[in-house]
């Protein structure tokens, strides 16, 4: 059971990732990383959508603890995933904008700390 549970959660955490479609892996499969520019209201963008993600992901995290029934679990990431792109566009991005923006952020320390500075000074 336990098991189950962590690789659900781990699921909720790629969920956005995976969100967009076969062709845009291939696409990025194609191209070497981009540099991206992320604009100080796209990053806060950002982290508004990450905020709610978190959030989503938690709730569902613990919903998903009581279900034993695969189709009901199913059900329930299904429905996480669509808060969370809603959670991503409500806060002025699309998906594949979002996902560019995290990949950024991974491969760079500078915007790192740009972004744990803005979540800092957001609480």
């Amino acid at each position: 059971m336990k098991i189950r549970n962590v690789l659900t959660a781990a699921c909720f955490s790629t969920a956005l990732l995976f969100a967009v479609t076969a062709n845009a892996q291939d696409y990025q499969m194609q191209q070497q990383p981009a540099q991206v520019e992320v604009s100080d209201q796209q990053l806060q963008q950002f982290a508004e959508a990450q905020i709610q993600i978190s959030e989503i992901q938690r709730d569902f995290s613990a919903r998903l603890q009581d279900v034993d029934d695969a189709e009901r679990a199913h059900e329930l990431q299904v429905q996480a995933n669509e808060e969370m792109t809603e959670a991503v566009e409500d806060a002025g991005l699309d998906v594949q904008s979002f996902n560019e923006i995290a990949m950024a952020i991974q491969n760079d320390p500078e915007l790192q700390q740009r972004l744990t500075a803005m979540l800092h000074d957001g609480r």
